[in-house]
């Protein structure tokens, strides 16, 4: 990676709103993190549908409310202001199509000013850590990565009452360090609340898409594909952990399914890993020699015969000159999505049913030889996380 260096960026923080009931909390985290040296903007899109019942355009008035209220008191130097559109058409309202609004205004902001600036995406029920806007500039005067993950964790008051949120964020570590066991080169967390991009960049490659849940995979995977994505490991978001019904899957469902069902949350079997690590660790092969189907078990071939999985290795070599320029390629045609697709076809109809998170990270855990207290494996989640991430 080639470093470079600039004078501080600018950047701006987009701050979707709906249906928010502590606004001034994630406002006070942002007043009080280390902005000094920075320009930093703020803008927040109190949002809301078209066919929104009464409670929530009641939520949302109090949410105005509350924003004015907080701003006239507020003198500190970070630029704040927002806008309010509660009449988005049904069809489309919801995260991603705020997100996409607040994303283009402030590339717009920036491209009209003739200057780079950085679109960090961040939730309105979200803490951050007081090095946050600190640790953005760090990264992206220092790098010519387009975008990044930054680090979160969700707040763990007490193991047995927020069990729920320990085991949705469990399962979202588990999921991209079995990937990085794979030697996956997309192994980065995809956390609405938790990204940043260069403006240049945003515009480039379309900006955020407008839908209303999984906004987030979606719009990041755009630059893990082409590995211009990194990893903002020393700052800390932290999400909210609580019930929500705003999306139809994420940590608000999560946590909502996790209590009417009353389950432990599910997750990929480690067997479908097993299955493809020889698939992975081969690829060499495939470029030096040939490609077989026949060489795995037989529920992974039906995927890879599924998705012509030959053909593609075909074509790939007769297009490249280099096995750099193949690795890259295979991991264009066998990337995120299709890696999901994979452990979907596997659970589903090559019969390896998930398991609870905690057997799968006990097998994780005992696979790279890391012993844990009992109730502790989060925090051992988190760490090896860290240290295992692209920098």
């Amino acid at each position: 990676m080639l470093y470079i260096c600039f004078m501080p960026i600018d950047m701006t923080i987009c701050l979707p709103a709906y249906k928010e009931e502590n606004i001034a909390a994630t406002l006070n985290s942002l007043a009080s993190a280390d902005s000094s040296g920075l320009k930093i903007r703020v803008r927040l899109l109190v949002n809301g549908s078209e066919l929104d019942t009464k409670e929530i355009k009641k939520v949302n008035a109090q949410c105005i409310a509350d924003l004015r209220t907080w701003l006239t008191h507020y003198s500190g130097h970070l630029d704040i202001d927002y806008s309010v559109n509660l009449n988005l058409e049904s069809k489309h309202a919801g995260v991603g199509l705020a997100r996409r609004i607040l994303g283009d205004e402030a590339a717009k902001y920036y491209q009209q000013k003739g200057e780079e600036g950085v679109i960090v995406y961040l939730d309105a029920d979200c803490l951050v850590s007081p090095n946050y806007f600190q640790e953005i500039n760090h990264f992206f005067t220092s790098s010519r990565f387009e975008a990044a993950a930054i680090h979160f964790e969700h707040k763990i008051r007490d193991e047995s009452a927020d069990r729920s949120i320990m085991e949705y964020e469990a399962h979202l570590r588990y999921y991209i360090l079995m990937q990085r066991w794979l030697s996956l080169p997309y192994a980065i967390h995809t956390v609405g609340s938790s990204m940043a991009v260069r403006s240049s960049s945003y515009l480039a490659k379309g900006g955020m898409n407008r839908r209303k849940a999984g906004e987030d995979f979606y719009f990041l995977q755009k630059y893990i594909k082409d590995q211009v994505c990194g990893n903002i490991l020393n700052a800390t978001v932290y999400p909210s952990g609580r019930e929500s019904d705003r999306v139809p899957f994420g940590t608000g469902r999560a946590m909502q399914k996790y209590r009417e069902e009353n389950f432990v949350w599910p997750t990929y079997n480690p067997l479908s890993f097993k299955l493809l690590k020889p698939f992975f660790d081969n690829l060499s092969d495939y470029y030096e020699n040939s490609y077989s189907e026949n060489a795995f078990d037989n529920r992974l071939s039906s995927f890879l015969k599924k998705i012509k999985t030959e053909e593609a290795i075909d074509m790939i070599k007769k297009n490249v000159s280099s096995y750099e320029a193949f690795q890259k390629r295979f991991f264009q045609f066998f990337d995120a999505f299709q890696l999901m697709k994979c452990l979907h076809f596997l659970r589903d109809d090559g019969g390896i049913g998930d398991i609870p998170v905690s057997e799968a990270v006990k097998w994780y855990f005992q696979e790279i030889g890391i012993k844990t207290e009992k109730g502790t494996y989060l925090d051992a989640l988190r760490e090896i996380d860290k240290k295992t991430a692209l920098q």
